[in-house]
C-alpha cells in the first residue's frame, strides 16, 4: 500500500485581528501565511486606508473593460498558464476582446506595470489596493492578474512546480472570484532555517490572501474542477524597506526548467533564443559556451532541478551574448 505524503496546514490569520507586526512575525518564521476574510463585507470590520467601502465585484467584464482601455499593456505580458504556448483561441484578443470567452478550460495571466495611468486605473477597479494588514508603502508598483475557468471535473493545472528568482520579501495573492489551489514544498534552504516545514496544500477562496516567498517555496497551482471563474490579483511586498524599488515582473515562459536537466546539457542556442537575457546570480546554474559549429549556447553548469530558474554568473562575458545576438540577426 502506497502512503500519501503528509500535507500540513498553512499558518492562518484573520484579517480583522491582524496587524502588520502580527503578520510580519508569522511570515518571517514560515515565509507563508494565509489571511482569511480580507474583502470588505467578508467579516473585515477593522478600518483600513487600503480597502474601499464601496466597490463593484471584479469580474471577467472588469478585465474586458481594462483591456479595451489599455490593450498594449495586457498583450505585452499575456501568457497561458496551462498547456504551454499561446494558441489562437487563448490569447488576449480572444479571451478579453470578445463578449464571450473561449469555451472549455483555460488559465491565463497578464501583468500591469511600467504604465502609470494603466496601473492607477487597475487599482481603482479593486476592492483594495493592498491587504488591510499591509501598509501601502510596502507594495510594488505592479499587479499580476491570474484568471481562468475549468468546467471539467479534473483540475486544470498551471505551470510546473518552480521557484522564482526574486529580490523582495514575497508576493501576496488576493483571491477575488472562485477558487485556486496551491501546492507548496519547502526548498532545502528553507528547511535548514525552519526544519518543521513540510509540503502544504492551500485552497484559496474569495476573500483569502496568500502571502508567499516564492524563492523559498517551490509552488504550483491549479483551478479546481467545476470552477466557473477563478480570479486573483498579486503584488510583490517589501517588508524591510520604506520605498520599494521599481518593479519589473516577468511573465515569459521558458526561463525556468520544466524538467530535470543534467550537467553539461545545452539548454538554449543562439538559433532558438537569439534575444534571450538571463538574470545574473552569484550561484548561477548556467554558462555561455560555443558548440562545435561555432554557435553560442547556454549550458547547464550543474544539475538543474525542474522548476529552478536559469541564471548566469555575474562575471559572464556580456560581449559573448551581444556577439550571439548580432550573428543571429545577420
Amino acid at each position: 500500500m502506497v502512503k500519501r505524503a503528509r500535507t500540513a496546514s498553512v499558518p492562518c490569520l484573520q484579517a480583522s485581528t491582524t496587524s502588520f507586526d502580527d503578520f510580519r512575525k508569522v511570515f518571517t518564521r514560515y515565509q507563508v501565511v494565509l489571511v482569511k476574510k480580507c474583502l470588505p463585507g467578508a467579516g473585515l470590520d477593522k478600518p483600513s486606508s487600503n480597502r474601499r467601502t464601496r466597490w463593484r465585484p471584479v469580474t471577467l467584464n472588469t478585465l474586458r473593460r481594462f483591456y479595451r482601455r489599455f490593450p498594449a499593456v495586457v498583450c505585452r505580458t499575456f501568457t497561458v498558464e496551462s498547456g504551454g504556448s499561446v494558441s489562437s483561441r487563448h490569447n488576449a484578443p480572444e479571451v478579453l476582446g470578445k463578449a464571450c470567452a473561449p469555451a472549455g478550460p483555460w488559465y491565463a495571466s497578464f501583468i500591469v506595470q511600467r504604465h502609470r495611468a494603466a496601473f492607477s486605473a487597475f487599482l481603482q477597479d479593486l476592492p483594495m489596493a493592498a491587504p488591510p494588514f499591509l501598509p501601502a508603502s510596502k507594495n510594488s508598483n505592479a499587479a499580476w492578474v491570474f484568471f481562468g475557468q475549468n468546467p471539467l471535473a479534473r483540475p486544470l493545472r498551471g505551470r510546473p512546480e518552480h521557484t522564482d528568482a526574486i529580490a523582495h520579501s514575497g508576493t501576496w495573492h488576493l483571491q477575488l472570484q472562485g477558487s485556486k489551489v496551491w501546492t507548496l514544498r519547502p526548498t532545502a534552504e528553507l528547511q535548514a532555517a525552519a526544519r518543521k516545514l513540510s509540503r502544504l496544500r492551500v485552497r484559496c477562496t474569495a476573500g483569502d490572501v496568500l502571502c508567499l516567498n516564492t524563492r523559498l517555496w517551490r509552488h504550483s497551482t491549479h483551478i479546481p474542477g467545476r470552477c466557473s471563474f477563478s480570479l486573483s490579483v498579486a503584488r510583490d511586498m517589501y517588508l524591510d524597506v520604506i520605498r520599494p524599488a521599481a518593479c519589473n515582473m516577468t511573465n515569459i515562459k521558458g526561463h525556468y526548467a520544466t524538467q530535470d536537466i543534467s550537467r553539461g546539457a545545452i539548454i538554449f542556442t543562439e538559433d532558438d533564443a537569439p534575444n534571450l537575457q538571463l538574470p545574473r546570480s552569484k550561484a548561477a546554474n548556467c554558462e555561455l559556451a560555443e558548440d562545435p559549429d561555432g554557435r553560442m549556447v547556454v549550458v547547464a553548469k550543474r544539475k538543474i532541478v525542474s522548476g529552478d530558474w536559469f541564471s548566469l554568473s555575474e562575471s559572464e562575458d556580456e560581449d559573448a551574448q551581444g556577439k550571439a545576438r548580432k550573428r543571429a540577426s545577420s
